[in-house]
């Protein structure tokens, strides 16, 4: 099913889908773009090339209760959280729904899944966006990821200057546009045609380079990677697929919550255990064990480098130190053949 939608409508279809449930979309935040909930008068940015954080907490919210608890005596109760409502997520651009598709491997595919994570994945539509333009930090074609197109999407759109097509991939999707109603037309066999998106090239070889990195763990590329570090995390938390968190309690020993919270493999105290001992005690390990579960670990068990090409780690690290630097510095470097 394909529909269109003049570009000047597009606020009283949000109106519309905000009746039905939470929508979420790009919003111009100050000086940044964050995915958040549409309100009357909301700054929606469709041209934004990236939001400053990615969208996966919509599925992993940065904190979230999953469970109450309750003593009495000897008696404990503890009920789990029930599913919100429907949500639709729209603006979703194709390297962030790799990523979800990428978390959702580690939250569906285990036994059993992770309720929480699979009661949101089943509550939301997504609505991706094709890429119109690119800036210099995107590099999603390096990953097999197309600007241009989101298989994974309930419905894939696409923004002209005076119109939004939207074309269902789903059955959920399928019954969005239906039950838009008059908002929406049918669209016209031709549409307005898109233009091929160059992301930057930087050169990287990836084939082959989980498997060369198993020698690697004590490459003296360390020794000068993790020097510039400041341990601060933050490309952690921008990135779309880290998905590191903690657990905590909150209450006392009659009632309260337990909780999870995002978490940085890049903080001293991530890998602290109980008695004291710390296997990751300084910042070279910290390091090494961010790149080397993005570029080896993760694809050992699941096939695919846990990297999107977004380009949110070369923006937002305050001394440089990105994914592109860590893949040439340990052998990813396409050599030019004389």
């Amino acid at each position: 099913m394909k529909k269109i939608i003049a570009r000047e409508k597009l606020p009283e279809l949000w109106a519309h889908l905000s009746e039905q449930g939470p929508l979420f979309l790009p919003i111009q935040d100050g000086p940044v773009v964050l995915f958040q909930p549409w309100f009357e008068g909301a700054e929606i940015n469709l041209d934004a090339v990236n939001s400053a954080v990615s969208p996966k907490d919509l599925f992993l919210p940065r904190e979230e209760t999953f469970m109450h608890y309750r003593c009495s005596g000897k008696q404990l109760e503890m009920t789990p959280v029930e599913p919100g409502e429907p949500v639709t997520a729209f603006g979703v651009h194709p390297c962030d729904l790799k990523a979800i598709e990428l978390l959702d491997r580690v939250f569906l595919g285990q036994e059993p899944p992770d309720a929480l994570y699979q009661q949101r994945r089943e509550n939301t539509t997504v609505i991706a966006l094709s890429c119109s333009a690119a800036d210099p930090f995107c590099f999603c074609g390096d990953f097999g990821v197309d600007p241009a197109d989101a298989p994974g999407a309930d419905i894939m759109a696409h923004l002209s200057d005076d119109s939004m097509l939207f074309e269902s991939r789903t059955e959920k999707g399928a019954a969005l546009l239906e039950q838009a109603g008059d908002l929406l037309a049918d669209a016209p066999e031709e549409t307005f045609s898109r233009e091929a998106v160059q992301t930057a090239d930087f050169n990287l070889q990836l084939e082959g380079l989980a498997e060369n990195l198993k020698d690697r763990f004590d490459d003296p590329a360390w020794d000068q990677l993790y020097k510039s570090c400041l341990g601060c995390g933050v490309c952690t938390y921008v990135c779309p697929t880290c998905y590191c968190f903690d657990v905590e309690d909150f209450g006392h020993e009659a009632e309260g919550e337990r909780f999870r919270c995002w978490d940085s493999c890049m903080y001293g105290h991530f890998t602290e255990m109980a008695g004291g001992h710390n296997p990751r005690p300084e910042r070279k390990e910290r390091v090494r064990q961010r790149f080397l579960h993005k570029l080896q670990y993760y694809p050992e068990i699941h096939d695919e480098i846990a990297c999107v090409g977004c380009g949110r780690c070369l923006r937002s690290c305050p001394v440089n130190l990105d994914i592109v630097q860590a893949i040439k510095a340990l052998g990813g470097e396409k050599i030019e053949k004389r």
